[in-house]
């Protein structure tokens, strides 16, 4: 009886095997290894599985790297599986890692469905050395690691990200999406090493359980307009989609939880900045840790929430109203402050923040604010 049904179970999975086929790149030999992994997306789409999944060992160098020379093109409905591996661009490769593939057509087009899954130590790398001149930010978004423009639906678990060109992530116009248990490993030894952006038009994403140390901001949230199509200015630069007016710039719905993480470039954990009458509402952050240790960096973070600037602005800067609805839960740090308000902040509440060690104030205030409700404390 026992063995019965031992081989019904094994015929039954067996079955789901050959229903559910995985999809790898190391059943193809020929090319590079970005050329594997598309003709793998290929299949995988012409057989309706939509799904492939890069294992820990790359069958054709005999390593456990994959080394790609381009960007990686998801397409709509595809969930991307990295088991336990090792992505890494090659030497010299100036692009993205990932994007999606509406952010590679002419015109630019819209995705959905779109999962990027990490199983085991999944690592994406951005390289060994820079890969562009001038490395970081001036060098435009094909620096970023992950890309996704006009996604839909999309969800992006369980992955490391070591010394990225610049951003890890960033998103432009994205909408309704998980991005949790991401590890970042990055030294500052580029510029503008942020963790992830969270940047025009998006909504309605949930972001949480993110460790590790970034080069400049952990999670910025924000962006900007440029009325003159002329201006190449930093924002025109980083977004593959440009940042000229459109109706649907705000950002708003966003929750950040559990971010336990430092900066090695002394400047955020998480930063929310809007200008040019771009607006930023219903935005939750709460269980926010600051990990640095005393002496580990130069200098320790300027805020670990910074929320405004003074600067950054091309046609307007914030004015009341802009930045609303901003709450606040449970945030700790030695940084220069825990809070740090700049230009304006208007309906919210920030609670919870306790500072310690190094502060030179728990929450400063430079910019007007109305209808804030405040309670911090520094031990």
């Amino acid at each position: 009886m026992k063995n019965l049904l031992f081989f019904i179970l094994i015929s039954i999975h067996s079955l789901w095997i050959f229903a559910n086929p995985v999809i790898s790149p190391n059943q193809f030999k020929k090319g590079s290894d970005s050329d594997r992994i598309e003709a793998a997306i290929k299949e995988a789409l012409r057989t309706g599985v939509n799904s492939i999944e890069i294992p820990r060992f790359n069958q054709q160098s005999q390593k456990a790297e994959w080394l790609i020379d381009r960007a990686i093109l998801l397409p709509s409905d595809f969930t991307l599986i990295l088991r336990d591996c090792l992505v890494r661009l090659s030497p010299g490769t100036q692009d993205n890692i990932i994007t999606n593939s509406g952010a590679r057509t002419q015109p630019l087009s819209e995705n959905k469905n779109i999962r990027i899954i990490g199983i085991g130590n999944a690592v994406l790398s951005g390289g060994l050395e820079a890969h562009f001149d001038p490395p970081g930010d001036k060098s435009g978004y094909k620096t970023i690691g992950i890309l996704l423009y006009k996604t839909r639906n999309f969800t992006i678990d369980a992955i490391s990200i070591e010394e990225s060109q610049t951003y890890g992530m960033s998103f432009e116009y994205c909408s309704y999406g998980r991005i949790s248990n991401i590890h970042f490993n990055n030294t500052n030894k580029y510029p503008n090493q942020d963790g992830m952006d969270i940047g025009n038009g998006c909504h309605d994403i949930i972001i949480e359980n993110i460790t590790g140390v970034t080069g400049d901001d952990v999670i910025a949230v924000g962006g900007g307009r440029n009325d003159d199509p002329n201006q190449n200015n930093y924002l025109s630069r980083m977004y593959v989609g440009g940042n000229l007016p459109t109706e649907n710039d705000d950002i708003y719905n966003i929750i950040i939880n559990n971010v336990q993480a430092k900066c090695a470039g002394g400047h955020h954990i998480i930063r929310i900045l809007n200008q040019d009458g771009l607006k930023i509402y219903n935005i939750f952050i709460s269980n926010v840790m600051d990990t640095s240790l005393e002496g580990e960096f130069p200098r320790t973070v300027r805020a670990a929430i910074k929320i405004g600037d003074e600067r950054y602005s091309t046609m307007s800067l914030n004015k009341l109203g802009d930045t609303h609805r901003i709450f606040i839960n449970n945030v700790t740090s030695r940084g220069r402050y825990v809070v740090l308000i700049q230009r304006s902040l208007k309906d919210s509440v920030i609670k919870g923040v306790v500072g310690y060690g190094e502060n030179e104030q728990v929450v400063k205030i430079s910019g007007e604010i109305e209808n804030v409700i405040i309670d911090a404390h520094k031990f």
